[in-house]
């Protein structure tokens, strides 16, 4: 994945451009896999139990069940596609995370 880019929607939310390599999907990704892949790049859980959404103290990544990341055909590793990121800032209060 590389960016290219950045903009602003018409509600002036700043954006980031990406492109990302056609992949071929071996299987979908299981949810232990997505934890797994998520918390090497240093994210966790949001406690929703569905491993849906991590976080981390900078980013958020959303949307990200099994029809988003799957296993590559090519380097049986996870790939994550079409997941949304977001910036966080982080409470400086208590040191968590807000979107």
């Amino acid at each position: 994945m590389y960016v290219i880019g950045f903009t602003r929607d018409n509600d002036g939310i700043f954006r980031i451009i990406l492109t990302q390599p056609y992949v071929r999907c071996l299987r979908l990704a299981t949810k232990e896999e997505i934890d797994a892949l998520a918390e090497k790049k240093g994210f966790k859980d949001n406690w929703d139990g569905k491993g849906i959404n991590y976080i981390s103290n900078r980013i958020a990544l959303e949307d990200m069940h099994p029809a988003n990341v799957f296993i590559d055909e090519v380097t049986n590793h996870p790939i994550c596609i079409d997941c949304i990121v977001k910036f966080v800032k982080e409470n400086k209060e208590n040191g968590s995370a807000i979107r």
